[in-house]
C-alpha cells in the first residue's frame, strides 16, 4: 500500500529527484536553495520521507531515494511534465505559469482525470485529422476571440448556460 505524503512532502520527493538526475545525488543545502526553506524544514521533511522508507537519510550525510521513493518521485514528475504540456500546449498559458499551475495540481488530481488529460493529448496531435488545426484554431480564439466575442465573454455566457441548467 502506498504511503499517505502531504503535498509538500511529495515536492521534497520531487527536488530530490530532480537533484539526484542532475548531480547523483541531493545535498541538504541545493534541497533548502531548490525549495527556499530553512535548513531545520528541509531535516524535517528529510526524517518524514527517511521514516516513510523513501529516502536513505542521515544527518550531514547525502541524500538518496530508495528504491520505492525513486517510483513515486518518477509518478510525480511523469503527473507534472503531463500537467504541464496540456496547460502550456493547450490552453496556451506561458511555460512559467503552466509549470508554476502544474505543480499544484500534480497534487490534487487523480490518476483517471490523469489519464484523460493523456488520452486527449494523444487524441489530438497524432490521431485526429482536424487536431491540430482545432488546437490552433482554439488558441486563436483565446487570444482573438471569435464571431465578435471575447474570450470571456464567451466563458460569461457558459457559466450562464450552467447556471440555467442547475436551477432545471
Amino acid at each position: 500500500m502506498k504511503k499517505v505524503l502531504s503535498a509538500t512532502l511529495e515536492d521534497y520527493l520531487e527536488t530530490i529527484y530532480l537533484l539526484e538526475e542532475r548531480k547523483r545525488v541531493a545535498r541538504p543545502r541545493d534541497i533548502c536553495e531548490a525549495q527556499g526553506v530553512a535548513s531545520s524544514t528541509v531535516t524535517a521533511a528529510l526524517r518524514s520521507l527517511a521514516d516513510k522508507g523513501l529516502v536513505n537519510y542521515e544527518p550531514y550525510e547525502l541524500i538518496t531515494l530508495t528504491d520505492e521513493g525513486r517510483e513515486r518521485a518518477e509518478e510525480l514528475v511523469t503527473r507534472h511534465r503531463i500537467i504541464s504540456d496540456f496547460l502550456e500546449n493547450v490552453l496556451g498559458l506561458e511555460a512559467d505559469q503552466a509549470d508554476a499551475t502544474a505543480c499544484g495540481m500534480e497534487h490534487a488530481i487523480d490518476s483517471e482525470a490523469l489519464e484523460r488529460f493523456v488520452c486527449f493529448l494523444a487524441f489530438m496531435e497524432p490521431h485526429s485529422p482536424d487536431g491540430a488545426k482545432s488546437l490552433e484554431r482554439f488558441r486563436r480564439f483565446i487570444k482573438e476571440g471569435a464571431g465578435g466575442q471575447t474570450c470571456k465573454e464567451c466563458v460569461g455566457e457558459y457559466m450562464e448556460s450552467l447556471r440555467q441548467a442547475s436551477q432545471g
